[in-house]
């Protein structure tokens, strides 16, 4: 595995904040692998991004080695508590589409990862980022409590690889945004991804295929911060030659639409971070 360690730093306040840079990245995937990602049928905007807490015991490796496997985008980490700022950074700007915690250190975990990933949108709570909580001996009642503060799956004891990631991909199926036949709505707008029709206020808004997956994206997690390194994976995909300004004219070209048919929502860009939905 080809892992490219990242530092970032922040100045805030005049103090210069560094996060430590154990998030890593897997290998990029090459055109000959990306039919193999396409065949596994939910995959469909890029690979999505797992990210695997506890990358310093057998246990996370495991499930690394699994994921890799099957051409998932692994990201992994050590133990939360010793890097929390870190992990909040990662969920503020460029959160993956499942966890996997295998650190032991699940009651840490999961208040960081459901607290900053829940809000409130037309009246109901949705929860956009899975949680599968892995662990080499769980009591029932440790399993049960594991559940009840918000993990999505519990798997105990040895694990087939196989199980394990055929479990990561129903719970990405069953997690995915109500895309296939359900109308999406934010604010004034809403998408019909069967369809591909879009509305303002009732009114058609006439989308290019990018365009519609790019708003379709923002209007699922609305008010986070995203990179435009993570944009151009999810909406794009990894087998592609395009450069960061790619995204900055999309955006600018679906800001003028949504800005012509009054929407009540718009792109705001944030300086040396990426673009949020509010």
């Amino acid at each position: 595995m080809l892992a490219a360690r990242r530092a970032c730093s922040r100045k805030k306040s005049g103090e210069k904040l560094v996060y430590s840079a154990r998030y890593m990245r897997t290998r990029s995937r090459s055109a000959s692998n990306s039919k193999n990602t396409a065949s596994a049928g939910f995959l469909r905007m890029g690979a999505p991004k797992i990210l695997v807490i506890g990358s310093d015991n057998d246990l996370g490796r495991k499930a690394i080695y699994a994921l890799e496997a099957e051409y998932f985008d692994v990201r992994s980490m050590g133990k939360t508590f010793e890097e929390k700022d870190l992990l909040e950074e990662i969920m503020r700007t460029n959160p993956p589409a499942l966890v996997v915690e295998g650190s032991g250190q699940f009651s840490r975990v999961v208040p960081t990862l459901k607290g900053q990933n829940s809000s409130k949108k037309a009246g109901r709570t949705r929860s956009f980022l899975p949680l599968i909580v892995v662990s080499s001996s769980l009591s029932s009642t440790e399993s049960a409590a594991a559940l009840d503060a918000g993990a999505d799956d519990v798997i105990s004891g040895v694990f087939e690889a196989t199980e394990f990631v055929s479990r990561v991909k129903a719970l990405l199926r069953r997690v995915a945004p109500d895309n296939a036949s359900e109308v999406i709505e934010y604010k004034n707008i809403a998408l019909d991804p069967r369809r591909h029709l879009a509305f303002v206020d009732g009114r058609p808004m006439k989308l290019a295929l990018t365009e519609f997956r790019l708003l379709q994206f923002f209007m699922t997690h609305p008010d986070f911060v995203y990179g435009r390194e993570h944009l151009l994976d999810v909406v794009w995909g990894q087998d592609r030659y395009l450069d960061e300004r790619t995204v900055n004219t999309y955006i600018s070209r679906l800001s003028r639409k949504l800005k012509g048919m009054s929407a009540d929502a718009q792109f705001m860009s944030v300086r040396g971070v990426g673009y949020q939905f509010l």
